[in-house]
């Protein structure tokens, strides 16, 4: 044993110790854990500008092993429903819908790791804590392109820009059956494999004057998680680098790597195949959300993309608000509300 690894096995024998005995959890705690405490939660439900949204439906699910259980209510005029029921503390997920707003799930735990609750009575604490959840209204739907396909190319297209188009979700020709660019792909690779593969470099550009991408935050709890519109006077970027590296690392024992994806906490508002006038000012644009990419290719150096969003193929609109998501916001509402009472079986009239 090397020097370098004795000084780490007497450093995690001294840490452990420490790590158990921060474990240590109160024996009401374990108790809950184990065998389950009673929580009681206020849901306070409002709509995007802040006003409370009565008469939607709640659908509380609380994970108690063996058996999970579901508990359904109504908000009342101030938007409020509270939910009991009996949990291990690991998770409460709630649903929350309404006719006209899309939906909304949100969970939370009473055991995060480091943060456990406490138990007192054999309920969870805080027993009767507010939370607020928020609805989204159903504005103004548009039939937008929705992106969601992972797309190879159809030739080798490492180290090149590739065109990519968001309304036919593929690439350019010759690499795909796309016709208009919206943003170009550049897969910077060496051609290595397992086990000597040593990372991928993906950048994003758009050349068009006015083109580009600004980011906005998406909503953690909706549905419908992006912006209703796209501003046309947001400050739109050009580029945009990702990269996944491979590093070998002798002091660590073996590889390390190091990463740059997309950040899903946040979403792209892309302006693109835009045409100007005689002087150089925007005549027309279209604008995309984009909530995901991802990136790949194949031993032979056939380049794949993957992207989430939705693409407006009218020129000019800045509506950002799909009707796929709209419609689909009704089956959520089913979801919100208890499950019809089963039909008992018929008695039979034969004696047999």
């Amino acid at each position: 044993m090397t020097m370098n690894a004795k000084s780490l096995l007497a450093l995690l024998l001294l840490v452990l110790p420490c790590v158990v005995s921060a474990r240590k959890l109160a024996p009401e705690v374990e108790r809950a854990m184990a065998h389950g405490a009673e929580a009681e939660i206020c849901l306070k439900v409002r709509d995007d500008k802040g006003a409370p949204v009565p008469n939607a439906s709640v659908c509380a699910g609380f994970d108690m092993l063996p058996k999970p259980h579901s508990v359904y209510g109504k908000t009342d005029t101030n938007g409020v429903c509270v939910v009991k029921g009996k949990t291990n503390g690991n998770k409460v997920v709630f649903l929350v819908g309404k006719v006209g707003y899309y939906g909304s799930r949100m969970e939370i735990s009473y055991v995060p790791m480091g943060k456990e609750h406490e138990v007192k009575d054999g309920k969870w604490q805080p027993y009767g804590a507010m939370e607020n959840i928020e609805l989204r209204k159903i504005r103004n739907p548009a039939h937008l392109s929705v992106a969601f396909e992972r797309v190879f190319s159809n030739t080798k297209a490492i180290n090149a820009w590739i065109g990519f188009d968001m309304e036919k979700r593929d690439f350019v020709q010759p690499h795909g059956k796309g016709e208009n660019v919206d943003f170009e792909v550049f897969f910077d690779w060496d051609g290595k494999w397992f086990p000597d593969y040593t990372g991928m470099g993906k950048r994003i550009r758009f050349t068009d004057k006015f083109s580009g991408y600004y980011q906005c935050a998406v909503n953690a709890v909706s549905e419908f998680k992006g912006p209703y519109s796209a501003l046309p006077d947001g400050l739109y970027q050009q580029e945009a680098d990702f990269f996944e590296r491979v590093i070998f690392d002798p002091d660590s024992y073996g590889r390390r790597y190091e990463r740059k994806s997309f950040d899903k906490s946040k979403c792209w508002v892309v302006r693109s195949r835009c045409k100007v006038d005689a002087e150089g000012n925007l005549l027309s644009a279209h604008y995309s959300v984009i909530y995901n990419i991802e990136f790949g290719c194949d031993k032979d150096g056939i380049a794949c993309i993957c992207v989430t969003g939705a693409f407006n193929p009218i020129p000019n609109d800045t509506n950002l608000e799909d009707a796929r998501m709209a419609g689909r916001s009704r089956d959520f509402i089913r979801q919100c509300e208890p499950p019809p009472p089963r039909k008992k079986k018929r008695e039979s009239l034969w004696p047999f």
